[in-house]
């Protein structure tokens, strides 16, 4: 991938599949992402009950809102009001047509003029999947500096990334950034870290895919699709004793400082 283009991107991969293996893991299948998506409601269950942050009557910012699985669990969840954020045509129209009773912007978050498009601030602003994807440290500065002036006072920040001992390039479109720079960055915007929960411990990765024999590997992903919910089984396992270095984290974070 040359001269990544965020706008480009991911316009093009939700134009060809308006679904969530268009926004999670292209590596693998439709099936095997709604696993994935699943983990990540477990986890930010467990972060909100841990938390006790309830979402009933609480007004929500989805940034990344891409085909709408977040706006469907706070929907669920009871919350008095939605407004999503998303880089691509293609989803806030998408959404504008799903979600009539809420509001769609089309803008990236690190954007300058973000803030005052939206015009209003948040109990929750829900990031998953989205900061490290951000390549320039100017731009995820700018998101963060977004984030924090879209979030009310005492409101709740949901991030997922790395956020390990060190930042890692890992492409063109990706570079996870370490605890030390989300603390630090976080900090400067009046927003501190209150929990780390591990999202994934076996899904999310290659487990049979990362056979390199010629005609196996596909073979290996295949069998990866196929068992995505034992994964996701042995995750809720593996995760409920120990926190996860090698895989996404949810970080759960607060602002307070105005």
């Amino acid at each position: 991938m040359k001269n990544y283009n965020p706008r480009d991107y991911w316009e093009k991969c939700l134009s060809k599949r308006f679904e969530l293996s268009g926004v999670g893991h292209a590596g693998f299948s439709e099936y095997y992402n709604k696993w994935l998506y699943k983990a990540k409601i477990r986890t930010l269950k467990k972060a909100l009950l841990s938390q006790q942050i309830d979402i009933h009557d609480k007004i929500v910012c989805d940034v990344g809102c891409g085909t709408g699985f977040f706006i469907d669990f706070y929907r669920l969840q009871g919350a008095q009001d939605i407004v999503g954020v998303d880089i691509t045509s293609i989803s806030i129209r998408n959404l504008k047509l799903k979600y009539s009773e809420y509001h769609f912007i089309k803008e990236d978050v690190s954007s300058s003029s973000l803030v005052s498009k939206i015009n209003r601030k948040f109990d929750i602003l829900n990031v998953f999947d989205i900061l490290y994807h951000i390549k320039e440290n100017k731009a995820f500065r700018r998101a963060i500096a977004n984030i924090s002036n879209l979030t009310k006072n005492k409101g709740v920040i949901f991030i997922s990334d790395l956020c390990g001992s060190k930042s890692i390039d890992v492409a063109e479109h990706v570079e996870f950034r370490s605890r030390k720079i989300y603390e630090i960055t976080l900090e400067e915007n009046g927003i501190e870290i209150i929990a780390i929960c591990p999202l994934y411990y076996l899904l999310n990765r290659s487990i049979f895919g990362m056979i390199k024999l010629v005609g196996l590997r596909e073979i290996g992903i295949s069998l990866d699709n196929l068992f995505a919910p034992i994964y996701y089984c042995l995750d809720g396992i593996f995760l409920s004793s120990k926190s996860n270095k090698n895989n996404l984290n949810l970080i759960v974070a607060k602002k307070v400082k105005p």
